[in-house]
């Protein structure tokens, strides 16, 4: 693991020279992220960016400075030096810091690296990708889309012992067939790069792009919807975007306030935050200062459990360090019983939802969320997809909905989050009641 070597070798170089401060950290990450772009099936840019970033938080008593550079030259590194020294000694204190974390043992990632991912070539990439074009083409449908295999690199070290690194691997598809007037979307990810389901992707996609030739009108109102994993993770984040010490005890905005210990939610649903899931490459430390990220039951069949801290928010409000961000960032929710073609079966009148984009949650105390459907919606008729609708905007409450879910038995890695680059592991979520508010003129 050379780039685990070299990532905590800088920072030590940068803790050594900014040995003037009381207390110092230094984070590391080294990505290098390749990806094979495609459309109108064919490859069309083979990309491969290799990055190093290094930024410095210097704290002079209770104020402090964070710079960044990706620049490791020692002239670099001297003057973000310098210049974190300046501001911290400019800003206002902050009262609620305490202390770092301290060195403290880390359980070690028994998985996560894959040689199958971190040495796949151009040729590997491409190698993959021919089955797809060859059924899109079969269907004469179109595509648009990436893969793409990325190793990663973490490593945090502090002036109070901590040192900390983790490397990862990880692959992924993400595949629109576009048809004249319709389009279908399917997506995979896993570390691991042998594990590519290409043609199980393709498949999937090609079969929502041909489900109709025109997209359907359809009324707006509360529906049982499925949510594939995809569009499950995006609703999700209403609940663990609320789910970080500081809005449950500060800011006392979140749908956690007054309801912990409290059954809210169908006893089928489990939420947990496990770094060592099998289809997760996490590091087991938060990567944001290198405390061990502890491994959480957050939601107990229904039951609001707990919420999350890292060591600002653990020192200020004086409660366990769980090692995280200020959200779970290894969101796991527990499978269910039945596959997913049992879930759409017993679906008599509802819609399926691929994916959606532009959520925003509207009340965090109740976790209410809205967003856009995209990238394929379906009507569901004696449970089966019968016709391709257009999309919708929807407004729920995560509170509300989740009262009555069912999950699939599989669950999948889903893409990484735009906001937050988390990826969760997720199942199929029916969801008995859904509000479809709006629906829009194209699909």
């Amino acid at each position: 693991m050379l780039d685990r070597d070299r990532a905590l070798s800088l920072a030590e170089t940068v803790l050594k020279a900014a040995a003037g401060a009381d207390q110092a950290q230094v984070t590391v990450t080294i990505g290098d992220a390749s990806y094979a772009r495609f459309a109108g099936n064919y490859v069309i840019q083979n990309l491969d960016a290799v990055s190093t970033q290094i930024t410095l938080t210097y704290f002079a008593g209770k104020k402090s400075a964070s710079i960044s550079t990706d620049d490791a030259s020692p002239d670099s590194i001297k003057r973000i030096v310098a210049e974190a020294r300046d501001i911290a000694h400019r800003v206002p204190p902050d009262s609620g810091f305490v202390s770092l974390p301290k060195a403290a043992p880390i359980a070690p990632a028994t998985h996560g690296y894959f040689d199958a991912t971190a040495d796949a070539t151009p040729d590997d990439r491409i190698e993959k990708l021919l089955p797809v074009f060859a059924r899109l083409k079969s269907a004469q449908l179109s595509s648009s889309g990436f893969m793409t295999t990325q190793t990663t690199t973490s490593a945090v070290a502090n002036s109070l012992g901590v040192r900390a690194a983790f490397t990862g691997t990880m692959s992924g598809l993400q595949l629109k067939a576009i048809a004249a007037k319709t389009s279908g979307f399917a997506t995979f990810y896993s570390p691991d790069f042998s594990r590519m389901d290409a043609a199980g992707v393709s498949e999937r996609a090609a079969a929502k792009a041909t489900l109709a030739l025109e997209p359907a009108t359809f009324a707006p109102g509360d529906y049982t919807v499925l949510l594939e994993p995809s569009a499950f993770a995006a609703a999700l984040k209403a609940l663990t975007e609320g789910m970080g010490a500081d809005n449950v005890l500060e800011d006392k905005d979140s749908w956690m306030v007054g309801r912990i210990g409290k059954r809210l939610f169908s006893p089928h649903l489990t939420l947990r935050d496990d770094w060592s899931h099998p289809l997760f490459a996490n590091p087991p430390f938060n990567v944001n200062d290198g405390a061990q990220t502890k491994k959480l039951t957050l939601i107990d069949r229904g039951v609001v459990d707990r919420y999350v801290t890292s060591t600002y928010s653990a020192n200020k409000y004086h409660v366990a360090n769980t090692g995280h961000p200020n959200f779970p960032g290894n969101a796991v929710i527990e499978p269910g019983s039945r596959s997913r073609e049992a879930l759409l079966a017993s679906i008599e009148r509802g819609v399926l939802i691929t994916r959606t984009w532009y959520e925003r949650v509207v009340d965090p105390r109740r976790a209410s969320i809205t967003g856009i459907t995209r990238d394929g919606v379906y009507l569901i008729e004696n449970g089966k997809l019968t016709k391709t609708l257009k999309n919708f905007r929807y407004f729920v409450s995560m509170v509300d909905v989740l009262k009555e879910v069912e999950f699939s038995d599989t669950q999948v890695l889903t893409e990484p989050d735009a906001d937050t680059n988390c990826s969760s592991v997720l199942p199929d979520a029916k969801i008995a009641k859904y509000h479809l508010a709006a629906q829009t003129s194209f699909a």
